[in-house]
Order: structure tokens, then sequence, then C-alpha cells
């Protein structure tokens, strides 16, 4: 199996329809999830610095994160496939990390630098499905 099919796979079952819901339940553009989820990705980073560098590095990296949130919040992105499987991978190895230490902190920002990059390649947010048919379709459909 090749490397872009197992990254496909990854996004396709488990990443992008939650962002597609997200992206249609908050009526924002993937382009600003993905960047939403750097930031949350940067303030994690903040949160777990444990030296005075970490804290600084990470700091800053958050406020270009915030910054570029809001001004450039749904300008397109681009995304790497080898970035990708470098981070599912990462998030992995923290698993069992994870499972054989029994502290499962840190995992976190690989989830989030995941959702972020897969938002970074939807490229279209099909509409919001609803249950039942608008009023004003239903009144004009009548004789």
């Amino acid at each position: 199996m090749s490397f872009a099919k197992i990254d496909h796979w990854i996004g396709k079952t488990l990443f992008i329809p939650p962002i597609v819901k997200l992206c249609q339940l908050t009526r924002q553009t993937q382009f600003a999830v993905s960047r939403l989820f750097w930031f949350l990705a940067a303030l994690d980073g903040l949160y777990r610095a444990q030296t005075l560098f970490g804290s600084i590095l990470w700091g800053g990296i958050s406020i270009v994160m915030m910054i570029s949130a809001g001004w450039r919040a749904d300008m397109p992105t681009r995304s790497s496939m080898v970035f990708r499987l470098l981070a599912a991978a990462l998030f992995i190895a923290d698993l069992l990390k994870a499972a054989a230490t029994g502290e499962l902190a840190g995992a976190e920002f690989w989830v989030f630098v995941l959702v972020a990059e897969y938002a970074a390649i939807i490229r279209t947010i099909p509409p919001r499905e609803t249950a039942a048919p608008a009023a004003s379709d239903q009144a004009a459909s009548r004789p």
C-alpha cells in the first residue's frame, strides 16, 4: 500500500467528515478551521512547555498563529502529505507510549496538527443538509 493511499484513507475516514461537519455547523471555511487548529496546537505547545526557552518559543508561535488566524482566516493554505504522515506516525508513537506508561498527556497536540493539516486539503465544503424542506419551499409547491 502506498503512502498516498494511507494518507487518503486516514483523511477520508478519520478527519475530513468531522471537519466538514464542523465547517457546516460554524459556517466557517476549511481554511479558517485549519488556522484555528494550528492556533490551538500552538497554545497546547505553550501549555506543555517545560523550559523558559520553550515557553518563549511557543508563546511567539501562538501570537503568530493568532494574528494569522485573524488577518488571513479564509486565505487558502497548503499541506504536505509527508508532514501529515509524519504527524500521524508521531501521534501513534505517543499513543503507544501512553499505552506503555499510562500517561496520555501530549497526544492531543498531534490531533490538533492533523485536524489543521487535513482541513487545509479540503477544497470545497458541501452545503449543510436539512432534515425537512424549508417552509418557503412547501408554500411554493402548493397550487
